[in-house]
């Protein structure tokens, strides 16, 4: 589930965080205080509907107030000393290396939904119980462009969605545990710290106070399971109420934690609130990592990136991370640069990129570097021990399990990835290939 932030217009996605502005409306996930009537209230009064797969429409937006304040519970204490980054660089190997060397493979997704009308899957997440969560993007084509309309959140529970409106407001970040339990966090009339509850089929927006409120939910929000993070801060539903913990290392993505289960070791261990790690996201360079271990929070610095010689501004980003054991951690990523004195047909700088794994093994950092053409841009766990990563080109999947790479590409667009908690089932959201510009909305799931 991202855990991970991006910034997207009209045509673009979170796990990571990521903040979407569509054409007619912007959707926050974050601010709502309808409670959901049954499934049998007409559209337009701001009543979920259920819909058959593949014809899910969501209703017009209905009125969205904020909610009273929300003041999380602070955790007092020091954080354990930082962990010096081992070895503290890994220089970019030659433009011919590619330590990845994936083989391709027969794909192992399908199809479970497709939209009738036009649009996209964007933020997604995914409960223990195997509801899927997900905002949901409409488009129409104008005279002279695609129209582009936030249409609010659904739930899929393997037969058909379930739509809820969430009007005026932005996305930065969904969640979710269950069916019953997921959470939005960004802006609502352009002001940030709104975080919106779905709890046992009633809905609640709050505000957070202080400088929670006037940073969390902005851009580079990311949340997972029950944990949100955004710049410094971090927040932790503890099943009972939000606690805020200061964190050692500006974050913009979130891995592990006791909501989600990569393999034996990512359930957490019985820790309080997992085996949890962040990194610095898609919206900054590159920064340190951070790790709870269910007592403290720790510092992690990792090995920097370096760009090719001569490279002209160079751009590291730290994208996600997936955490399949306590010593068995994966950061995904890549580096960007331009390539001095050379220009693309259009007279455009000429930029190159290149993407990177590092993994931990609870001592030192491996730096694995891939073929030049494109970075990683949000990685799962496939409940396997390994993973499944995404690249920015958005179709092509690759996959480390026992040692070794492949790769498979989809037919359309994936926005986003997120695993079942405890099973290898995972999903990706997104679109199709484009038809005379539109699109429809897809759902994968592995095979």
């Amino acid at each position: 589930m991202s855990r991970v932030a991006h910034v997207c217009t009209a045509g673009r996605v979170s796990r990571v965080a990521h903040v979407c502005t569509a054409g007619l409306a912007v959707l926050a996930v974050a601010a709502c205080t309808a409670t959901p009537p049954t499934t049998t209230q007409a559209p337009g009064t701001g009543a979920a509907t259920t819909t058959r797969p593949g014809t899910a429409t969501p209703s017009t937006p209905g009125t969205v107030t904020p909610g009273t304040s929300l003041s999380p519970v602070p955790v007092l204490g020091g954080g354990r000393p930082a962990l010096p980054a081992k070895p503290a660089a890994c220089a970019q190997p030659p433009a011919a290396t590619d330590d990845i060397r994936a083989t391709k493979a027969t794909s192992g997704w399908r199809v479970v939904s497709t939209d009738e009308g036009y649009g996209q899957l964007r933020d997604l997440a995914v409960g223990r119980d195997g509801a899927v969560w997900a905002t949901h993007l409409t488009q129409r084509l104008t005279a002279e462009s695609v129209e582009t309309a936030f249409a609010g959140l659904r739930r899929w529970d393997g037969k058909g969605w379930t739509s809820y409106p969430l009007p005026s407001v932005q996305v930065t970040a969904l969640s979710a545990t269950s069916a019953g339990s997921a959470w939005v966090f960004g802006l609502a009339d352009g002001r940030t710290g709104l975080v919106g509850a779905f709890q046992n089929d009633t809905w609640e927006a709050r505000r957070l106070t202080g400088r929670l409120g006037d940073t969390f939910g902005a851009g580079g929000t990311a949340a997972r399971g029950a944990w949100a993070v955004s710049g410094t801060s971090a927040l932790w539903w503890t099943g009972s109420t939000w606690q805020h913990h200061d964190l050692p290392a500006p974050a913009g993505a979130v891995g592990g934690g006791s909501g989600s289960g990569g393999g034996s070791g990512n359930s957490g261990g019985g820790k309080r609130g997992g085996d949890v790690w962040t990194v610095s996201g898609p919206l900054i360079d590159q920064g340190p990592a951070a790790r709870w271990d269910g007592e403290a929070w720790q510092r992690i610095d990792l090995p920097v990136l370096g760009p090719p010689v001569k490279a002209e501004s160079p751009r590291v980003r730290l994208n996600d991370v997936v955490v399949l054991g306590p010593a068995d951690v994966w950061v995904v990523g890549g580096v960007s640069w331009l390539v001095p004195g050379e220009f693309t047909k259009d007279n455009e700088p000429l930029e190159r990129s290149r993407p990177v794994a590092l993994h931990w093994d609870g001592g030192e950092w491996q730096c694995r570097w891939g073929a030049l053409g494109s970075t990683f841009t949000q990685a799962e766990p496939d409940g396997r021990d390994g993973m499944w990563v995404l690249d920015s080109t958005g179709s092509r999947l690759l996959r480390f399990s026992r040692g070794r790479w492949t790769t498979q590409t989809l037919d359309g667009t994936v926005t986003a990835l997120a695993q079942r908690p405890g099973t290898d089932q995972v999903y990706a959201a997104g679109s199709s290939n484009p038809e005379k510009d539109l699109t429809r909305a897809l759902l994968w799931r592995t095979s």
